[in-house]
């Protein structure tokens, strides 16, 4: 259900739950913002197949179901554990397949994308069903000597390739982004 609420400094507020579909007339109405970006918007073949969210930018994100089929992601954690490392993988996870993407596992962080082999694996939706509680990491995290040496990073690429994955997503902080970086 669509509700409207006013909130403070005259804001418009779209408040829905797990609503797809079409834009309601009388929201069109009083977000003139949000009815000429779904009217512009290069999406909106989709129109009443997709979720819509008006974000506080007043901008319109359309994510179309199975958008990017043919596409494979790894995702892997690096460096310490952290809070949030579980649900950052669900989310990741989900949001992949949703899109029609094959979403993989990469296990113990740069070690696994070095090594290959058993440590690549498809994640599934329930492979991430339960996990938001659980601490540290489902895939684990480890630091890769190896992978700072060029010959790492092309046994990386290698088991990358191996995998039909052409995107990560590294989860982790400043040394794991520098990482990441380096293997662009």
């Amino acid at each position: 259900m669509h509700q409207l609420s006013e909130e403070p400094h005259r804001t418009q507020h779209l408040q829905h739950a797990d609503t797809i579909g079409e834009l309601r007339s009388e929201i069109a109405a009083s977000s003139p913002d949000a009815a000429s970006a779904l009217a512009n918007s290069p999406f909106s073949k989709y129109r009443g197949s997709v979720s819509w969210v008006e974000g506080f930018e007043k901008n319109l994100h359309i994510l179309a179901k199975n958008q990017y089929p043919g596409r494979s992601m790894g995702v892997f954690t690096s460096g310490g554990d952290a809070q949030g490392m579980n649900p950052a993988v669900r989310a990741i996870v989900r949001m992949g397949i949703y899109l029609g993407c094959k979403v993989y596992f990469i296990h113990e962080g740069y070690q696994g994308l070095v090594d290959g082999g058993n440590s690549i694996h498809q994640a599934t939706w329930a492979s991430v069903s339960g996990i938001i509680d659980d601490g540290g990491t489902i895939i684990g995290s480890a630091r890769c000597k190896e992978f700072r040496e060029r010959p790492g990073r092309l046994r990386a690429a290698k088991n990358l390739i191996e995998h039909g994955i052409n995107n990560i997503v590294c989860i982790g902080g400043d040394g794991s982004l520098t990482g990441a970086h380096l293997f662009r």
